[in-house]
This record gives structure tokens, sequence and C-alpha cells, in this order.
């Protein structure tokens, strides 16, 4: 889309300020009083289809599934966190909790009863064991080992076998990161273990003392320099150092490892030092990275040793609720947790909405830690906003927006003081672990074709809605910085910027409809911008996928608005969100369509009314129509077409021809190659007679017929029969639809001049020969019969 940088609001020349920007619409945006002389931005224009098209490449793929809806549960969406479930064990508070061994889990020095880490054995699971031979599933009641987690349990996983005593022969995998750890721990004594804090690593480390033969247990103080560790050790015992710092400025060097690995020696000790996932080491002992093991091997490991009242683990974890929760990536300790929740399932205690509600109810208790939290400054608050913004998009996006972020933060914190950025501050690895996020290399896509970049996720998918969700409802202070922050994203030059302002818009109208309207949706539509109203309808559509009520009213009112701005992203929302209400939908801009030509034809700010209205028309045809056959729905694909010959008259004449030239256009392939889409509809639809499939055939070539002999359309209308010829060239499916559908064209002796003439002198696009294609469709083409004469006279 070709826009102009032109009056943006605001000193900096991008939004209002922070105070200005909780204002109500008709305060803050050009739509107020006066504002009607200004002229619409007309040298901004992006087809109906192309919108529909950005929105749905450009949206984190959470938006347009069932799953991030806020009825809490991820299959059922029976209710919104977890009210009036019973929930066992300790309480997660955050990515650096993993295991809980006891009441005070915040102590990190002194004894470590035995009883505990005997406690955490029975339930700890070794990621990739080797399955034990001779297994079987057995109904789980407490008094005996459930090995009914077998590697069947999901597909892919491999197999995790619980720690079930000392007496057992090593089941951990050789060469696995345990295998090797402990291979070091029993050499030097000393054994560095690294990884996000969430993935179970202080519970890998004791399970490595215990598995050197510790009966005796000491946790250091992380806070203690490298130097000093070595005056903390006990005579045979097996330490460990939780949550261990090291950067640049506290490095574990060589002879820091050395020293301790001779005093560990000389006192029969062991020390398990347990750091973050890119520690500083030089020398002495490589750190061994950790990785928790897959979830659903995880969650029947801690169900193997439960009271299941005679169910199955395998039957338990085929649950959809369990199995939705699982595809989650999330902290091994919400996992353990779970698998309380699942327990209680089994012993009746526990509903299923009430198990498949877990998922929200973690990812609500991580973001609220975050926000609560004095370790969290406020560049780093800036930073989850910025990123459950741009959840799967490229990192140095993130970045760069979410400083903006803090700078009209820190306005309404400390107005005095000036943001100061660190130029050169957390490195991005870093930042992103502490967000409980992955990097990842994907290509994105360009106007110019796909370009390879390095993208960031939360590794809970629920974490970006939610967080959202909680900026938006929990912390009103933070609004006006929002709502400026996101006004200056919905006029950025790049189309996945503007594409998440108004995602996030759309979290924030499921949350909280009223204050978004006022706030943001209702000014953006009714701005002079068309950035602006094109993020008021994008907003609005993916709301809909959320869930919020009352889109559907919304687009009708404005269709029939006074104000031509409001009418424009009205029918713009219908191209983006229509298909799901698409009668409703139809009716809605053939009643705009009556009322423009009542008012005497487009009115001065939008001389494309006509075409804007038919454009939205044929997306949601479009779209509509694709979705239905993929379910075999015929009969709701033919309803909507064969409901447009009929209006074809009168003063919807010119609205249903301008929208079958449109709907002509898109294609199943990039920059307008491949198959046409409505070609491929007339295609996969069936010929028989008396069948739906037929139905909608002899309404789309009735439509083409009125296109062709139309003197305003006819142009057009040829044009893209040319493009739809060329498609075929290389596609023998086409071709077979075109020889089916040119006959039914050719209707009268005009209609088969014009149609051999196009055959007959049809180029290709770069050269002059004529594509072998159209000799062959022309053969098919024969003079009309009456016939075909009468039976096409029934569609007319």
């Amino acid at each position: 889309m070709n826009v102009s940088q032109d009056q943006q609001a605001g000193p900096d020349g991008q939004g209002p300020q922070p105070e200005q920007a909780g204002a109500a619409p008709e305060a803050t945006d050009e739509t107020a009083t006066g504002a009607a002389e200004l002229p619409d931005a007309e040298e901004e224009t992006e087809h109906a289809w192309d919108s529909r098209r950005d929105l749905y490449r450009h949206s984190p793929g959470i938006m347009l599934g069932h799953s991030a809806r806020i009825g809490g549960s991820l299959v059922g969406g029976d209710q919104h966190g977890v009210s009036g479930g019973h929930v066992t064990g300790d309480v997660i508070l955050g990515g650096k909790v993993e295991y809980h061994l006891g009441a005070d889990t915040e102590e990190r020095s002194g004894e470590i009863p035995v009883s505990e880490v005997e406690a955490l054995a029975r339930n700890f699971v070794y990621p990739g064991a080797p399955q034990q031979d001779g297994d079987e599933a057995e109904t789980g009641t407490g008094t005996g080992r459930n090995d009914s987690h077998s590697a069947d349990v999901s597909a892919g996983i491999g197999t995790a076998v619980p720690f079930g005593g000392p007496d057992l022969d090593e089941p951990w995998e050789p060469g696995s990161p345990f295998a090797l750890a402990l291979a070091g721990l029993r050499e030097h004594r000393v054994a560095v273990l690294s990884g996000p804090a969430t993935t179970g690593r202080r519970a890998a480390a004791l399970m490595l003392l215990r598995a050197v033969g510790t009966r005796s247990y000491r946790a250091l103080d992380p806070a203690l320099s490298p130097g000093r560790l070595t005056g903390e050790l006990r005579e045979g015992c097996g330490h460990i150092v939780a949550d261990y710092a090291t950067s640049a400025e506290r490095p574990l060097q060589e002879h820091h490892i050395r020293a301790l690995s001779e005093r560990l020696h000389a006192t029969g000790s062991h020390l398990v030092l347990v750091v973050g996932p890119h520690p500083v080491v030089h020398g002495g002992v490589a750190p061994v990275p950790w990785r928790s093991p897959a979830p659903a091997a995880l969650l029947a490991g801690h169900l193997a040793n439960r009271n299941l009242g005679g169910r199955r683990v395998d039957e338990l974890l085929a649950l959809d609720e369990v199995q939705a929760v699982l595809a989650h990536h999330r902290p091994v300790a919400d996992t353990a947790r779970f698998a309380d929740r699942v327990a209680g399932h089994a012993l009746g205690t526990v509903s299923l909405s009430e198990l498949g509600a877990f998922g929200h109810y973690a990812a609500e208790r991580q973001v609220r830690e975050w926000f609560d939290s004095g370790d969290h400054t406020l560049h780093d608050k800036a930073f989850l906003i910025a990123l459950a913004t741009f959840d799967e998009a490229p990192y140095p996006l993130t970045a760069e927006l979410s400083d903006v972020l803090f700078g009209l933060l820190q306005r309404i914190e400390n107005p005095g003081e000036p943001a100061r950025i660190p130029v050169f501050g957390t490195s991005s690895a870093l930042r992103v672990e502490q967000a409980l996020a992955d990097r990842y290399q994907e290509p994105e896509e360009t106007e110019w074709g796909p370009v390879l970049q390095t993208k960031v996720q939360f590794r809970d998918r629920l974490t970006a809605i939610t967080l959202l969700r909680e900026v938006w409802t929990g912390h009103p202070s933070a609004r006006p910085a929002l709502i400026a922050w996101l006004r200056r994203l919905a006029d950025d030059p790049r189309p996945v910027v503007r594409t998440r302002a108004a995602a996030t818009a759309a979290v924030m109208a499921e949350a909280d409809l009223p204050s978004a309207m006022a706030l943001l949706i209702g000014s953006w539509a009714a701005d002079r911008r068309l950035r602006a109203r094109l993020a008021a309808a994008n907003a609005l559509a993916l709301a809909h996928h959320l869930g919020a009520p009352h889109v559907s009213r919304i687009l009708a009112e404005w269709c029939v608005a006074p104000d031509h701005r409001l009418r424009w992203t009205a029918a713009r929302g219908y191209a983006l969100v229509g298909d799901a209400f698409p009668q409703e939908a139809l009716a809605a801009l053939t009643d705009a369509v009556r009322g423009m030509e009542s008012r005497g034809g487009p009115v001065r700010g939008w001389t494309g009314e006509r075409d804007d209205l038919a454009q939205s028309a044929a997306a949601l045809l479009l779209a509509a129509g694709q979705e239905a056959a993929a379910r075999d729905d015929w009969k709701t694909a033919a309803g909507l077409w064969d409901a447009l010959p009929g209006l074809a008259r009168g003063t919807t004449r010119d609205f249903v021809l301008r929208a079958t030239v449109h709907a002509c256009g898109p294609t199943d392939g990039p920059a307008g190659t491949g198959r046409p889409l409505l070609l491929d509809l007339f295609a996969r639809a069936d010929p028989r007679p008396g069948t739906d499939g037929a139905v909608l055939r002899h309404a789309l070539a009735a439509l083409w017929r009125g296109v062709l002999n139309d003197p305003m359309a006819s142009a057009s209308g040829l044009q893209a029969l040319r493009q739809w010829v060329r498609a075929a060239e290389h596609d023998g499916g086409a071709e077979t639809a075109l020889a089916e559908l040119l006959p039914m064209l050719a209707v009268s002796t005009e209609d088969h001049r014009r149609l051999a003439y196009l055959l007959e002198n049809l180029r290709g696009e770069d050269d002059s020969t004529p594509p072998a294609v159209a000799s062959r469709l022309r053969s098919l083409v024969a003079a009309p019969s009456s016939d075909a004469r009468t039976t096409a006279a029934t569609f007319r």
C-alpha cells in the first residue's frame, strides 16, 4: 500500500500525548467539530482482498483460533480462570520456581531434608530415558508403580521413566544431558547445569547429587562470590547453588572450578552449580545444557504414583482437555501442578471445564507475577507488552517499538524525568529468556518476497493475549500511554506493525468493548486517514474472531451512518469478517448501495464508494464460498452466489457486476499467480443437474453473462477472462473448468463472436505467442443452440 506520511497528531508526529490519548474520540480526533471540512487522504488505496490477505498474513496465529477466547477452557470455553476448582500443591508465582520442596520455598541456604529429595525423586522424569522391557499399563491405585505413560501416550515424545529408587540401574539414557552432567560430577565432583529457569533444572541438580550417592544435601547462597564458595563446603555433603548468576563482571574462572574440585575431593562432597542458559564460564568444566522432558511424558511421570481411582494414565492423557493444555509449552512446575488437577479429575473432584481452564489460569498467574514483581523495571514491562503485541514477529521490531512504549509509560510514571534507554543494555538472548520466550528463524512475507527473520514468541501461546488483557483491564493507569502507542503503530509504514496494532486493539475490545470503542477503535473508524480506518476494521474483525460481542451490529450501524468514513470502515470490515455472517453482511452492503444511490451517488470525500462496496462484497463472497466448499456445504455456497443474479437489476445492478469482476481477480498463489479462486469454486462444484453445485455453476455463468453483455463492465470482464485463460496454460484443472464454463457463456451469436475473438487473439503476458490453451478452448466454443439459449434465459 502506497501511503503518504501526513497529518499526524501529537508533538512527536506519531500520536497524541499520553495525557490526551485517553480522551473521548470527539475530543481528540479529526472528526471533531469542523474536521469534516478536511479532505480525506485520497492517495491512500488498498484493495479489499489485499486487506484481508494482509490481516491473515500478519496476525498472530492464536488470534484466529478458538483457544484465544476468554472462555477459559481451550476446549469448551466454559469458564475464565479457576473458579470453584480446588488446587492442591504450591502456588506458582513465576518462571524461577521449578519444584517446591517444602513450605519455605524462598530459603536458599541450609540443609535440604532427605525426605523432600526422596519425595521429589518419586516423580522425577528423565527426558529420553529408554523404555523398560515388559512394562504394562496398570491402573493407578497409589499402591504401585504405573508405567502406562510410555511412548504411545504422545507420538514422537520418546519415553520418560520416573526415578523409582537407588536400586534401579541408571534409568537415564547414555549421552543424555543428565548422563553427561553425571559423568562430569563423578569425575570432578563439581558440575555446572545450565538452562532456562522453567525447565526443572534445580530438581535435576538434586537428582544428580542423589545419583552419585549423596544422602545429605545443603543449599548454598547464590549471592556468594565464586571465590567464597569453597569456604562453605561441608564434608560428605551434596551441595547445590540454585540460580547462580554469572556475568562478564562475575565469571566462573578456571581457578574457581579447580579450587572447588580440589576441596570437594578432599571432603568427599559434591557440588552442582545451577546457572542460566547463557553462563559465563572460563575453563574448568563445560556447562551442560538441561532441557525438560516432553510435557506429556512429564505429566505421565507425575501421575505414575498417584491414586487415580482406577483410571489409566494413558486414558487421562488422551482427554481433549488435557491434550489442549499440553499443546502449550509451559514451565515444568506448571505441568507438575497440572498433575494434581488431572488426578483430582480422576477422583471426581475436578470437572472437565476446570481441567481445561488450567492453561488460562497458569498464564494469568505468570502475567500478574511479572507486573507485580519489583525485579522487573518499567523498561522490562514495556518489553513484555511489546512482545505480547508482536508475538511471532521479528525481534528487532519488538525491541525497537518497546522502547517507544517505555518512553510513553515513563511520561506517566515520572513525567519530570526523561526516559533513559540503555543503548547496549541487556542482551537480546537474556531479555527473551526472562520473558519465557524463544527465538527462531522463519521467512517473513514482504512486498518483495519472503525474507528470513529472527522472530520471538512466548513459549506458552496463551501468554500474549492474557498479558494484553491484564494490561488493559488491570492497569488502567497505563491506558493513555498504550493508546498513544497503538495510534502511532497504526500509522506505521510497515504492514505487520499496523496489523499488530489492530490485533492488540481487538484483544482490548474483547476484554472491555465500551472502553476500546470509545478510546481507540471509534476514533480510528472516523479518521480521515485510510490507515486509521483500516486499523479499526482489522480490530473489529479480529475482535469477532476472539469472541467479542456485537461486532456485526457495530458494522451494520456504521454501514448506514451519515459519516462516509464510518461507512468505509464498515464496508472494509465486512470484507475482513463478513464471511462469518455472509447473508447479513451481503444484505448490509446492498442496503448501503441503495442508500448511496438515494443520496445521488458517492460523496465528495469517498468518490470510490461504489467500487469499495463491490470489493467488499466480492471478498466476503469469495471467502464464504471457499469456506463452505471446504466443509462440503455446497448449499450455503450456492445460496450466496445464487442470490446475486436477482440483484443485477435496478440500483444494485452496477454493484453486482462490479463485485463479480472483483471476485475474478484473487488467486491461490502469490502476486496473482496460481488458480483464480472463483474459477476454483466453479471447478469443485458438482455439475450434475439438481445438485447445489449445479445451482452454483449456473449462478456464476449468469453473472458472467451479465458482465460480458454490459457496456460498462464488459471491458474489465474480458480482461479478467483473459487472465483466467492464461492461468489455465499450466493448470489442467483450470482448463477443464473453463472448458465447462465457456459453453455456458456462449448463449447468443454475439456471445459466441465475443468469446471466439478473445481466444483467437489472446497473447501471453510476456510475449506475443498465443497460449496453446486458448486454441484448445476455442474449439469448444461452438455456435449457440436454441436449447442453450432457453436454459440461459432462466438465469438472466
